[in-house]
């Protein structure tokens, strides 16, 4: 990758691929409202997704889990550490927040050039 220093570690956060790979990203509901589950569609199809973002429309370029790790792999990273965040246990009271354990949101990579 240009830029890369010798040794050096890369550290990104994006949107998860299961969150995004659904353009509208948004909960499946039943008729009263509560969501039933969340929708994952065309996940193997990479590209441009619009959604809506604090009432605008955004782009974003969604790509799936396997071309994230295999770009690094293949730009002579290693993996130090990936997680999925889940939100603290001290925010399981506030509304919606119970729903934020059904399904990843985030997605944060630790990589150190090899």
């Amino acid at each position: 990758m240009p830029g890369t220093a010798p040794g050096g570690d890369f550290v990104f956060s994006v949107e998860h691929p299961i969150f995004t790979a659904q353009g509208e990203q948004r909960w499946y509901c039943d008729a009263n409202g509560k969501p039933l589950h969340w929708p994952v569609d065309r996940y193997f199809e990479e590209g441009e997704r619009k959604a809506i973002f604090l009432g605008e429309e955004v782009t974003k370029y969604y790509r799936t889990l396997t071309t994230y790790i295999n770009t690094l792999i293949e730009n002579s990273f290693k993996i130090i550490k990936l997680v999925e965040p889940q939100p603290a246990n001290e925010l399981m009271g506030d509304p919606g927040m119970q729903d934020e354990l059904r399904r990843p949101m985030m997605l944060l990579v630790a990589a150190g050039k090899r």
